[in-house]
């Protein structure tokens, strides 16, 4: 939580006029940009989306409590719906040219009053499990903090900074892009001391011509890093490696091919999660780490390596990962309320990349705990990737076709595709089965007799996760009503 600040040095902050000031000195301690979750006492920033505008809800946010908002100078000075010789306003008004812009100086201003390391976390895959082992091995380090669940764009790093205290000695933030530039605009605002890129993949690529222009918005981050800063990258992604020059601070890689930090003897533990070994300047050290599938081997070193270089223990840097909490929707597994199916739910977002770590995953598992057991796939469309997309869906359904999957549930029109493809790869028609619906998808793994292990995976759009519930929590009244 930031120190309290008078909303009057806000207005310095922001380049901003005050309407309506408070006849008393008024402190705050805390921002929000949604008038839902705003508390009393907040400052409201009225940022405008691509479908909401914050300055329809000023009202809303006096009404709730906040002592000043941020409003656009347009709409409340010279817009027609203000009487601009009135006396008085819904409340204490900061007016500026862009409330996000204001939001962003904002997010700087509280940086800089932090003593904090500031981490700074990309990648098109693995970014958040990154930035959750990073901060559970830190945490062992020192205090710290990391982004608020998945606040890493313009509008959500600002208050993942707000959020962090001020006695915080490394702060964790992820850092987000669906455009050119966006990564660059990110650094800007955290001014982070360290930046971590996990690997450029087919994600997102609805926005970007090809992988290398991903890989050219990825390395924004490299020119913003301190010279005595340090970059560490995935040393097998040769996309990255081959921009690391764009650094002017140390660069360390990590990987499983070649790396400063390098995993070896990797092995999936079932339920267990993962353990491997990194080798590193002619020691190696175990680990073990609690987050499924082996791919999390990679966002594990480079905690490992982040870990190290703030100079960790490798014992203590071992007790982080093993204390690592996996997140909701995001490869966790869970029983279904009768017990019959184990669900992988990764019913977060998806990718083709992710897609097939997923599916790995899941055999991974059967292979380690009740291999008799029947493997099921639940799939989404796989949204955001443009010219692409049917080629990817199709590729999805030869990788899968040519594992050992018992039957595939797909959802939308996309899917098609993969059904296309793991016919072509082999799969018998019979086991493959389009559904219209949530509802559907519930009925078809409600007629699978006896046990089961189940992918769950979409994109976010398609809402899987309100099936893992449905099947998870005794909700299906919930689902039906919908």
């Amino acid at each position: 939580m930031t120190r309290p600040i008078q909303i009057q040095q806000l207005a310095r902050v922001v380049d901003g006029q005050f309407m309506y000031p408070p006849l008393h000195p008024t402190y705050t301690t805390s921002f929000s940009i949604d008038t839902r979750t705003l508390k009393k006492g907040d400052v409201f920033v009225a940022v405008k989306g691509k479908h909401f505008n914050g300055n329809d809800f000023v009202e809303k946010a006096f009404l709730k409590g906040a002592c000043c908002a941020i409003v656009s100078r347009v709409r409340w000075q010279r817009g027609s719906r203000r009487d601009e010789s009135a006396e008085e306003g819904p409340g204490p008004l900061i007016t500026v040219s862009d409330t996000t812009q204001a939001l962003a100086k904002l997010g700087n201003f509280f940086r800089r009053k932090l003593r904090a390391n500031v981490i700074a976390v990309t990648g098109s895959l693995g970014k958040t499990a990154a930035r959750e082992l990073i901060y559970a091995v830190l945490r062992r380090a020192g205090k710290a903090d990391r982004s608020i669940n998945n606040y890493n764009n313009v509008y959500g790093l600002p208050l993942s900074i707000f959020k962090a205290k001020a006695n915080c000695e490394y702060l964790i933030l992820e850092l987000g892009m669906s455009a050119k530039g966006e990564i660059a605009q990110l650094a800007d605002i955290c001014e982070p001391n360290i930046g971590v890129v996990t690997n450029v993949s087919t994600c997102h690529t609805e926005f970007f011509g090809s992988l290398d222009d991903v890989a050219d918005a990825k390395a924004e981050l490299f020119a913003k890093l301190p010279s005595d800063g340090a970059l560490f990258l995935n040393a097998d992604d040769g996309r990255l490696q081959s921009r690391s020059h764009l650094a002017k601070c140390e660069v360390v890689g990590f990987g499983l091919s070649g790396g400063d930090f390098r995993a070896e003897n990797v092995k999936a533990l079932g339920e267990d999660g993962i353990a491997f070994a990194v080798a590193h300047r002619g020691s190696s050290f175990s680990f073990r780490c609690p987050l499924l599938g082996t791919h999390n081997v990679k966002n594990a070193l480079a905690a490992v390596a982040v870990g190290k270089h703030m100079g960790m223990s490798w014992q203590a840097v071992a007790d982080g990962l093993l204390n690592t909490s996996p997140l909701p929707h995001r490869l966790n597994l869970v029983t279904s309320d009768d017990g019959r199916l184990k669900i992988l739910d990764d019913s977060y977002n998806s990718s083709p990349a992710a897609v097939r770590a997923a599916v790995d995953a899941l055999l991974e598992l059967r292979s380690k705990v009740e291999p008799e057991r029947p493997a099921i796939l639940v799939l989404g469309d796989m949204l955001e990737l443009g010219e692409i997309a049917e080629s990817e869906h199709y590729k999805i359904g030869i990788f899968i076709g040519a594992r050992a999957i018992d039957r595939l549930l797909l959802l939308g029109p996309l899917s098609e595709h993969i059904a296309k493809g793991a016919r072509d790869s082999g799969m018998p028609s019979d086991r493959i089965q389009h559904s219209p619906s949530l509802f559907d998808l519930r009925k078809a793994l409600d007629d699978i007799k006896g046990g089961a292990w189940v992918l769950i995976k979409g994109s976010r759009a398609w809402a899987l996760d309100r099936l893992v519930h449905n099947l998870c929590e005794k909700s299906r009244q919930e689902m039906v009503s919908n």
